[in-house]
Parts: structure tokens; sequence; C-alpha cells
């Protein structure tokens, strides 16, 4: 999720929405500033100047001075490992403090000397196997390294590579910007020169104006480049035309023809919650006396499973589960898992992205579409709003974004997309993969470059009769989607649910599936159930952290002994729900609970109960818990539980700042915890 709003009344919203489009479309045009700069970066800099967290380029424009600026986070520098930033140059009205001494002046080297290195590093970098490749990270896109059958160096897109090629090895981006660290610091000892600051000029392709910045005393590494290119003309008054056909024709209207019952049971239920939300749930914030950790063993699983049946049903599947930490290893494995593909592949998505990553997966799906059944169902509102925020990374394309991908989908291919229109503002945000009815992913992430690259999230990948049942999910779905609407889903709910009857294998283990669907919040009642029965452990991640229930919860089971621990961003992509995490964690703070601070944007949906797991698509908001579609699994085997306490829990204890103290907060916070209440 990325935004959404209170809800008290559908047409009051409707209008806000349109005002809302229309200002989003005016942030994702580039301002004129932004054409300053690409004007700039096609010059050479006559000078560069750096300081902690902040580069300076000085252009000669005729008889003037030009300067454009970049800034970066530099107050987290680990000074034991290589440090990896972004950023995007702007244009500065002046800039005299670049002459004062705390400047450094910056060594320029041209674009044949980065090539020189780059060269350099996929040469060691390239397997020796033929059969084998490299995966490799540069500059906001994945190549892969190979040998030919002379031997010598191939580079082919990750999203392009045969599907026999397997990859063998991956290099991040930041641990290739190491390995150009440790080259350059040789190389100047060598030569003699003083190990400081290096700007490499590295824009000879699509991105256009860009450098590298290399500090090897500090262990820093900064990409730089020009904000991205503005939209074309008439594209926000085609996107506010088109939100508001989503939002009244196909959301109420043509919804209200396919979907009657939908539309009334999602009135009432949405009527219900937002009602309920308004009442208070909450738990004084003020200190208390916590007492200390009450240790000993966890809650009796056998019992808490067999409480779950009573709780949300004796639904229980088997199958095997494996966390997917970060936009590196899911989306490897989709790319492979998609080019291998014999038979389908269905995506049911929140967010459809038109960036330029989003772009390369959609031109996979196109391309596999002409030999095997591609089917992408995306949720009308989330994709189409998610297009128009403004990017803050400096990676982009010089490609101007659709306006549709289900359009761009669609264009010189077979893929068969379908949208989820949005009645009452409801939306799918569930995340599911599933390849050939084999292998299934689930979790958190969309299609898109943040997440691929700048967000911290989790996917599971599935095997086995598991994977029966999404596959059962999604085709009840799509045929709810289509022209037979509820009578359509009705059909296809009594259709046998695939693989059901597959063998079974000694690394199954027992999921259990849970939803939010319209009348059944299995995954608050669940969750409300674990927090009361825990009795050692709760370790939470969550980006959006406001619905007071649980909060209230989570406080009653620290008071009582249990360890509670929860991990929430530093950096958040809502400001609602930025304020709503600062206010929980004042509450949490003051009554014992360990709040961690993420370094940057965690995406992260899970939860450990004691030893029992859930890990899937929904926030701890008001939308995700009780209104919108969504999709989790949660599983009491112990190998899985081990694993992602260690792997992501204990890993991002870590990696995170725990907050000792409550962060400031201001009345504005306050109206933004209200309102985020709501969604």
């Amino acid at each position: 999720m990325r935004r959404a709003a209170r809800q008290p009344a559908a047409p009051i919203w409707t209008t806000l929405l349109v005002v809302l489009a229309l200002c989003l479309g005016g942030c994702a045009a580039r301002p004129p500033a932004a054409d300053d700069a690409a004007a700039l970066l096609d010059l050479a800099p006559d000078g560069a100047f750096y300081r902690n967290g902040q580069l300076v380029l000085q252009y000669s424009v005729g008889q003037d001075r030009a300067f454009l600026a970049a800034s970066w986070p530099a107050d987290d520098l680990d000074p034991d490992s290589h440090n990896y930033r972004t950023a995007m140059m702007d244009p500065a009205a002046d800039a005299p403090e670049a002459l004062q001494p705390d400047w450094q002046p910056v060594t320029l080297l041209g674009y044949p000397r980065w090539q020189a290195l780059m060269e350099t590093l996929l040469e060691r970098l390239a397997p020796a196997d033929r059969a084998t490749g490299t995966l490799v990270t540069v500059q906001g896109s994945d190549f892969v390294l190979h040998r030919g059958g002379d031997g010598r160096l191939r580079t082919v897109r990750f999203e392009d590579k045969p599907a026999a090629l397997r990859v063998a090895r991956r290099v991040s981006e930041a641990a290739f910007a190491a390995q150009a660290n440790d080259w350059l610091s040789a190389e100047l000892a060598r030569d003699g020169d003083a190990p400081g600051p290096v700007l490499f000029a590295v824009g000879g392709d699509e991105l256009g104006g860009a450098f590298v910045l290399l500090d090897t005393s500090r262990k820093l590494s900064v990409f730089i480049a020009q904000p991205p290119s503005p939209l074309p003309p008439g594209h926000q008054l085609d996107f506010s035309l088109r939100l508001v056909d989503a939002l009244t024709l196909r959301s109420h209207v043509f919804s209200t023809l396919r979907h009657p019952l939908t539309m009334t049971h999602r009135l009432f239920w949405l009527t219900t919650h937002t009602g309920a939300v308004l009442l208070p749930r909450g738990v004084a914030a003020t200190p208390v006396a916590v007492p200390p950790l009450a240790g000993g063993p966890g809650m009796d699983l056998d019992a808490w499973e067999l409480r779950l049946d009573a709780l949300v049903g004796p639904d229980r599947t088997r199958g095997r589960m494996e966390p997917l930490i970060d936009g590196e290893a899911f989306f490897v494995s989709l790319v492979q898992a998609i080019q291998e593909a014999r038979e389908s592949v269905d995506i049911r998505l929140y967010i459809f992205d038109t960036d330029d990553y989003a772009l390369r997966i959609a031109d996979l799906l196109k391309a596999r579409s002409h030999e095997i059944r591609v089917r992408v169902l995306i949720d009308r509102l989330g994709t189409l709003t998610a297009g128009q925020v403004p990017k803050q990374s400096p990676y982009y394309s010089g490609r101007q974004p659709p306006l549709s991908i289900a359009d761009y989908l669609r264009r010189d291919a077979k893929v068969d997309v379908r949208v989820v229109n949005n009645p009452w503002l409801t939306s799918d945000h569930t995340k599911v993969i599933v390849v050939d009815g084999r292998q299934a992913f689930l979790g958190g992430m969309n299609i898109g470059r943040e997440y691929r690259y700048e967000w911290h999230d989790l996917m599971v990948v599935v095997e086995g009769p598991v994977v029966g049942r999404l596959r059962k999910d999604f085709d009840k779905r799509w045929a709810h989607t289509g022209p037979g609407g509820d009578l359509a889903f009705f059909i296809a709910s009594l259709k046998q649910e695939p693989g059901a009857a597959a063998a079974d294998a000694p690394d199954f283990i027992d999921l259990r599936p849970l939803y939010t669907r319209t009348g059944d919040a299995q995954i608050l009642r669940a969750q409300l159930a674990a927090i009361r029965e825990a009795k050692a452990r709760i370790y939470i991640e969550q980006p959006y952290l406001s619905d007071d229930e649980l909060i209230a919860e989570l406080i009653r089971a620290r008071r009582r002994g249990v360890d509670v621990r929860v991990v929430l961003p530093t950096r958040n992509d809502s400001g609602f729900m930025n304020s709503a995490n600062l206010l929980a964690a004042r509450a949490f703070i003051a009554n014992g609970i360990r709040v961690y601070g993420y370094p940057g944007m965690t995406h992260v949906k899970a939860a450990l109960y004691d030893g029992w797991a859930i890990v899937g698509s929904a926030n701890f908001d008001k939308l995700s818990l009780r209104i919108n579609q969504e999709t989790n699994l949660a599983t009491s085997d112990p190998r899985f539980v081990d694993r992602l306490a260690r792997e992501l829990f204990e890993a991002d204890f870590a990696r995170s700042q725990e907050w000792t103290e409550a962060k400031p907060v201001g009345w504005g916070d306050y109206i933004a915890e209200f309102i985020a209440d709501q969604l």
C-alpha cells in the first residue's frame, strides 16, 4: 500500500481524489529547474567540491557561473564496510560555500576512465564456467556476465538472458561499488596520488548525464544523476480523466451491474468498520512500572493450532516455504521462474508500476505470452495512482512511461490483463504470483523499481499443495473481475482445488492461508488472538502501524512480561503513516516495548508470536486488516520459524537503531494519526 484516505462517504472522497489526481499529475511533471540541470549536465564541469553528504559542480556559462548540487544521507556511514548512496542533481542559485576550507576539491575523471574501470571489474567477475553467469547490478540495472563459446566476456540484461543460463553468483550494486573503490585505491597508490575523492563521468548511456563519486577514505560511493525526464504534454489531464472514469463509471456504475452482491456487502462492511475504528480502543501511553520479562517457554503450539481451527476455520494445507528477503532474492527467483515457465504465469498485484524496471518485467511477460498463457490481475486505483507519484530514485530510463500498464502489456502481445475495480474505494492488496501451477510467490512486493532495489521487503516462495489453493484464489478473483462478476465468482468457487491430492514430501510443512475478505477479517482475528496467547516473545516488522486495537493488545502483552519488539521504517513513503508510527512508538516505549528504526524504508509485513509465524501482504492498518483483500500464510513449523527469526528479525534488530526515547511529535502528527486510523 502507498496511499489512501479516510472513508466516511464515498462521494466526498471521489471529489477529493480528483483533486489529488490533479496534484499528483503536477508533481509528476519535471519542474523547469530540472531542465536547467539537464542542460548543465551536457557540459563539462569546471570543478567539483565535496564535503560530507554534499557535492557541488561548478560550470561556466558564457561570462557567468552556474552550479549543480546534490546531497545524500551521511550521518549513518558504517566505518567498517563500504557505504553506497544515490542522489540527484539540482540547480543551485549560488555556491559560495564551495570556497570555504571545509569543502574538498574533487578530482574529475572522464567517461573513458570509467569504461576502463568497468571493463577491468567485469572481466574479473565473469565466471570461467560457460554454463553459468554472474549477476551484477550496475547503475540501477541487472546484467549477467558470462563467457561465449570463444571464451570472451558477454553481457546481457538479466531479463533477456537465456533460461538455460544459470546465475551462480550475485554481486550487488553496493558490492560492485566496493570493488570499484578498492580498484581506485590501488590505482591511486600505484600512481603516487593522494587518495582523495574522485568523480567519474558515467553518462555515456541511456541515463544521460550521471556521475559516480568515490571517496576511498570514507569507504563511500555515490551514484548521482539528473532528475527524471518530463512527462509529455496532456499527461496530467489524461490521468485525471482516467481517475474520474475509474472511480465513477468503472468502480460504481459497471461494478453495480456485474457485482451487485459485492457492492452491497462491501458498503455494509466498510460502514461498520469505519464506525468501529472511531471508538476508543487504546491503552494509556503514560509510563508505567514495566514488569521484567517472563522468560520460560512459549505457548503450546498444538493447542494454539486447534484454537485457530475454531477461530478462523480448520483450513490447513501442506507445502514447502522459503523466505526471499529483499528485491534481489525475490526478483532473481521470479525472473528465472518466468523464463523457465512451460504452461502459465498468473500475476495478482496491487501495483504494477510503469517505471523502467517494471517495464523490463512487462517486456519479459510480453515475450513469454507468445509461448505460454500469461494472465495479469492488477488493482485499478493502486496501479493508476502509483504511476503518478514522483520517482525519488536517480535511476530512470529515457523511455517515457506509459500511462496505462494494462495497455502496455496488451500491446503487440498475448498477455491477458484484467483490472480490479474499487467500489467504495476498496482495493485488492494481495500480491501472489503462480507459475505453472507448481510454484508461487506471496508477500509484500509489487512490481516496480523501489521493490527491486530500494526498499527492504519480504516474499516467500512456496511449492506443493498450497500452490493449488493460491491458484484457485487467483482463478476466483480472475472470474470475479471478468464479465460474469458475482455469478462467475460463485461458479469458480465450486471448482475443485488444483493439485489438492498431490503427494506429500519430507520437507513439506503445515501451512495455514489467512485472508482479509469482505465479512471475514481472519488475519486480524488470528493476530489479536496470537498477541493475547503469546507468553515469551512477539516480534513484528511493519511499514504502517495504525490499528489502535492491535497497539493496545501489544502493550498489554508487554505488561504481562512478554518480550515485545517492533521494527518500523525511519523513512516512510506515507506521511500519514509515518505520524501514526511515531505515535505508536511513543506508546510502545512508554510501556517497555522495544522499538527499532530500520535505516530507510522497510515494507516487510511479518510477525512471530512465540513459535508461530505469519507473513504476507497485510499491513497493521484498517484497510489491510478489515477492508481490502489480503492474503497471508502462517505456520508453526520450527524450521521456518527459526529461519525467519534468524534471517529477518535478528538481522534487522542488528542493522536498526533502537529508539530508547520517543521521537518528537507535533499537533500535525496527531491530526495525521487520526486520518491514518481510517487507512
